[in-house]
């Protein structure tokens, strides 16, 4: 019989957080990343909120859903928006709008702004509300988690004092995970 230390189960146990955030991302198609890119970023943007904790305040009530804004990718909303369709964060059913860059949806929990002249002013709008902002590549102002490509697989960047700037707490689980 095999005994296994707690630092001996940790690779195993990141491993194991590893296959959570892909749960569900490796569906059929190919691209770059292995699966069409917006169904792996509607993943990660389902899995990476499920490692965010949000202030009470951040909610009208408690009953009220997470809402997901997506920016400058129609089709990443429309993939998000099935993909999430059902599933829960912390308990709260999740809502999928698609964010036109010049009017912001109010009571955003989640920001997804893709490379485009109106990112920095989306970002600028939300910076130190508690919205979780989603960027392509490396964190910018305004941008607490980055997607960064590399290769075939998909990379976090988290800018931890963006975090704390929005008042969320990002779990140690996820920050192991994510690159610098």
């Amino acid at each position: 019989m095999m005994v296994f230390s707690r630092a001996a189960a940790r690779p195993v146990r990141r491993a194991a957080l590893c296959l959570l955030i892909f749960a569900g991302a490796a569906q059929a198609g190919t691209g770059p990343l292995g699966a069409p890119e917006h169904k792996l970023k509607a993943a990660y943007l389902y899995r990476v909120a499920t490692f965010v904790d949000w202030p009470d305040a951040a909610f009208a009530r408690a009953g009220s859903p997470l809402l997901v804004g997506v920016a400058g990718n129609d089709a990443l909303a429309i993939e998000a928006a099935q993909f999430m369709t059902g599933r829960l964060v912390h308990g709260r059913p999740l809502a999928v709008r698609r964010v036109d860059p010049r009017a912001l949806p109010p009571g955003l929990h989640v920001l997804y702004a893709a490379a485009s002249p109106a990112r920095g002013r989306l970002l600028a709008a939300v910076r130190s509300q508690p919205v979780l902002t989603v960027c392509d590549g490396a964190p910018e102002p305004g941008c607490v988690v980055g997607l960064v490509a590399d290769g075939d697989r998909l990379r976090l960047r988290i800018d931890r004092l963006e975090a704390m700037a929005a008042q969320l707490r990002i779990s140690a689980r996820l920050l192991a995970l994510a690159t610098w």
